[in-house]
């Protein structure tokens, strides 16, 4: 593991970046987003949806989903409404939960953004953003003791950069 790092990290200075940028770098994915950073592929702004968002799969907005949602530091923080029977009458949005809507913006304006919940409690894993750029999700907190997070994919010329936001800032309510 050492080696692959180390390689990549000869890999950024060789592409001309500045080698203290990585020095302190010790795992592979944090090196590899720094590439991915130094030859374009810059981050997604994941924001909280407006909360008179309307979708045509429910009658909730975000406003009926969550209240202080705040994304900022690589992390999300805030409140999620309990809402029974959720917002599906099927699917991974279905059945009571908390539930958090956000939105997508791609400063590279080409690529594919992929989002999800890491681990899915429904097991639907990162799924592509379509043109709307928004993403509601049934989040948990944990799924086998594991703690969830948001995991941001993005894709461009087999460049794939990651962005992961702790969750644990979140309060779940468990009461409509």
């Amino acid at each position: 593991m050492k080696q692959t790092v180390d390689s990549l990290k000869k890999l950024f200075v060789a592409l001309g970046g500045d080698a203290v940028e990585v020095a302190d770098l010790t795992l592979t994915p944090d090196v590899i987003n720094a590439i991915a950073g130094f030859v374009g592929v810059k981050e997604i702004n994941v924001q909280p949806d407006k909360a008179s968002a309307t979708y045509p799969w429910t009658d909730k907005t975000p406003a009926d989903m969550q209240t202080d949602l705040v994304v900022a530091d690589g992390a999300i923080t805030g409140t999620l409404k309990f809402i029974a029977g959720g917002l599906a009458p099927s699917g991974p949005l279905a059945g009571d939960g908390n539930f958090m809507a956000l939105k997508f913006v791609n400063p590279n304006n080409k690529g594919v953004v992929k989002v999800g919940l890491v681990p899915s409690a429904s097991g639907m894993g990162l799924v592509e953003l379509d043109e709307d750029m928004n993403a509601v999700f049934k989040v948990t907190g944990k799924v086998d003791g594991i703690q969830q997070v948001l995991k941001v994919e993005t894709t461009i010329d087999d460049i794939v950069r990651t962005q992961t936001f702790d969750l644990t800032g979140l309060v779940l309510n468990t009461e409509a």
